[in-house]
């Protein structure tokens, strides 16, 4: 088993005080190609609140998983090693297990597995062992026949990210081939080619309910993918067809204020505004617009306008982070978000859309 360093974007401290700098000063408004400003100290505002209040975090729940890829490319981004050794201490808590054990598939399990496999990248000294249990499930996985077990898009988040690492760790193709079987039967059933955007799961195809999160989880999925997933792959064309598709649906589908809305069909049924689906949405905008998937000119002024939006208004003046909505599988679970709603999961998916606009505009 070799090892391979993709997923943690490593910047030498100097490197990222700079890049800090030069998103700290002003930016000319007439610019339309304006990064936001003061990135990394929202970011360390957010994470370190969360930190203070959940000290000795357990569990290995799917918003456990969510919550610290978030933690993990703070940690990348910024120049604070408390971030990785928080996910560390956790990781180790757990025993680097899934929920259910090595013979888990569920995607939801699979969750944690991401953050197992990048704490292995990050430091030669973590042994195999560490991801042994992820491995396991997902080799069970491409073992079988079976190409139905991401009925939910959610799942595309929690599991593909697994496939696509441990496919360039060990070199193994099958691992490639079977996310893709897996992703297309997905694709078929949930898939709405001419929104371009998804329904959250069968219950809700044919009408017009594209939650926002929902969405979310699946944009952010085809970035983590196709940031570690081979160029010479035969189905990485899809995957970036899918995404260029769904960035410009979510173009369309912005507010004035920046934030989408957490019902992408109807924006007036709850206008308010909402951060889980908005962070995860800059995030993977902000990634395709640094690897070139996406138009700088046309999509930079989008992830622009949705940071500042969830910096003044979704960051609460204590580092809290509101507005995200509830576990929930559609617009109305969870209603009405308010500025109390938190969950950790927000607060990944903030971690993560501004660990990618360091990325982005440090370049």
């Amino acid at each position: 088993m070799t090892r391979h360093h993709l997923t943690c974007r490593r910047l030498t401290p100097l490197l990222v005080a700079a890049g800090l700098l030069l998103l700290a000063a002003p930016q000319a408004a007439s610019s339309p190609l304006a990064c936001p400003t003061g990135i990394g100290a929202t970011m360390a505002k957010v994470n370190d609140y969360w930190l203070a209040h959940n000290p000795n975090p357990k569990g290995v729940a799917w918003t456990t998983g969510a919550y610290f890829t978030g933690d993990l490319a703070a940690a990348s981004a910024l120049p604070d090693t408390r971030y990785e050794t928080y996910a560390q201490n956790w990781a180790t808590a757990q025993h680097f297990a899934l929920k259910g054990g090595p013979t888990d598939t569920n995607a939801n399990s699979q969750a944690v597995g991401q953050d197992y496999i990048a704490l292995y990248q990050a430091d030669p000294r973590h042994p195999a062992g560490d991801i042994a249990q992820i491995d396991q499930s997902v080799r069970t996985m491409v073992a079988s026949k079976t190409v139905d077990d991401w009925s939910w898009i959610d799942a595309l988040f929690m599991a593909m990210p697994d496939f696509a690492e441990l496919g360039v760790i060990e070199n193994d193709p099958a691992y490639f081939d079977k996310m893709s079987a897996e992703f297309q039967h997905t694709h078929q059933g949930l898939w709405n080619a001419g929104r371009g955007l998804w329904w959250r799961d069968s219950t809700f195809v044919g009408q017009n309910v594209y939650w926002s999160r929902g969405n979310g989880w699946v944009i952010a999925a085809l970035a983590k993918v196709l940031d570690v997933l081979p160029v010479t792959d035969p189905h990485r064309a899809s995957y970036v067809q899918t995404f260029q598709q769904m960035a410009a649906a979510l173009k369309a589908a912005q507010q004035p204020s920046g934030f989408w809305p957490v019902s992408l069909g109807d924006p007036t049924q709850y206008p308010g505004p909402e951060t889980s689906g908005t962070a995860f949405f800059t995030y993977g905008i902000a990634w395709g617009v640094e690897h070139g998937i996406l138009a700088p000119a046309t999509y930079l002024p989008v992830v622009t306008a949705a940071w500042n939006a969830m910096a003044s208004t979704s960051v609460q003046p204590n580092g809290s982070l509101g507005y995200v909505q509830g576990p929930a599988s559609g617009p109305a679970d969870g209603q009405p978000v308010t500025a109390s709603s938190t969950a950790s999961y927000g607060v990944g998916a903030l971690l993560l859309a501004g660990g990618e606009l360091i990325g982005l505009c440090s370049s």
